[in-house]
């Protein structure tokens, strides 16, 4: 009699071998490499095994099938985000003005952590933000505002697991910055100018916080839009392995960069929206988003800030700072 297609195979070989994180980054959205472990999950919690697919982008394996749940496997060096993305799904889920994943199960399988989550409707806001008219992106950034404002009005307890230490970590950032720019491509003449502008903007960098839930993941790949009749709206976000406990401040950037760089009417919608009033848009306030892009962990502006040809017409920080954030022109 054949074998059930849908059952896992009967050895104990769930997941493919590879040489480090570069070696997983390269097989992690093939799904036939991972079916073995996601046929295992769905058997265990008898989750369907209909129309599975791999999400192409991301950090972690992320398959979907037809019943809309969603199986995200962490590898074991990334356990952090596991534990991360768990606490934070939990906090978010019900409690801010968009809809986020309901998880469904959370268990290990051979070493590897796992969620299963519902899957939300809408597109990637990435992918629509290009047919969006300019009432409809000063919409679209004034709604981030309010669902950050209410994310970061939740409770943290029970989320010290998850706290990035932040005077530390900002001195760590701070250490390493000149070198991480250099490997991402930075162009050589704002490299140089690295300790000089860091040191200018170390007086405004927030220090001793009282920490909020972030997400560090307000970016056009993790928030969802949905069309009602003409128009598009953001209704949803997802992707929370990089959830941590942090300065507000922190989570600002990633609309800034990526949606309302260079436009001050994007980025006065976004800011007071979150809950800035028109007299706190300063040049001081340029500055500290400009030092925190520099040093989060994650920094990359030649992928991250989205305005064409930056890196030729600029000649300094400041200037790209001021290009950045306009609204106190």
């Amino acid at each position: 009699m054949p074998s059930d297609p849908g059952a896992p195979p009967d050895d104990r070989s769930l997941f493919p071998s590879f040489d480090g994180p570069a070696g997983f980054d390269r097989i992690r959205a093939d799904l036939e490499a991972f079916r073995p472990a996601v046929l295992a999950v769905c058997q265990r919690h008898g989750l369907a095994t209909s129309g599975l697919s791999a999400f192409a982008h991301g950090t972690n394996v992320v398959v979907s099938n037809d019943a809309g749940q969603i199986i995200k496997l962490f590898p074991p060096f990334l356990r952090h985000q596991f534990e991360a993305e768990r606490l934070s799904l939990a906090r978010f889920h019900g409690e801010v003005p968009a809809t986020t994943p309901e998880l469904l199960q959370e268990a290990e399988l051979d070493g590897w952590p796992y969620l299963v989550m519902s899957r939300l409707p809408g597109r990637p806001l990435e992918e629509v933000w290009p047919a969006l008219g300019d009432a409809e992106r000063v919409e679209a950034l004034a709604r981030i505002g309010e669902i950050m404002r209410a994310a970061h009005a939740l409770s943290t307890e029970g989320l010290e697991s998850i706290d990035l230490g932040w005077d530390a970590f900002v001195e760590h950032q701070i250490a390493g910055c000149e070198g991480r720019h250099r490997r991402m491509g930075l162009p050589g003449h704002l490299v140089s100018q690295l300790p000089s502008y860091l040191e200018s903007a170390r007086p405004l960098l927030p220090r001793s916080v009282v920490p909020v839930l972030l997400t560090g993941e307000y970016t056009p790949e993790n928030l969802l839009a949905t069309r009602t009749g003409e128009r598009w709206s953001v209704t949803g976000m997802i992707d929370f392995a990089d959830a941590c406990l942090g300065p507000r401040e922190y989570d600002l950037l990633g609309p800034c960069l990526f949606l309302a760089a260079g436009s001050a009417d994007l980025q006065r919608a976004f800011l007071c929206s979150y809950g800035y009033p028109t007299t706190d848009l300063t040049p001081a306030l340029s500055r500290k988003l400009m030092a925190l892009s520099l040093l989060h962990r994650y920094s990359n502006l030649r992928f991250q800030l989205r305005m064409d040809g930056w890196e030729s017409q600029v000649s300094s920080l400041t200037e790209l700072e001021q290009r950045i954030w306009p609204f106190s022109a």
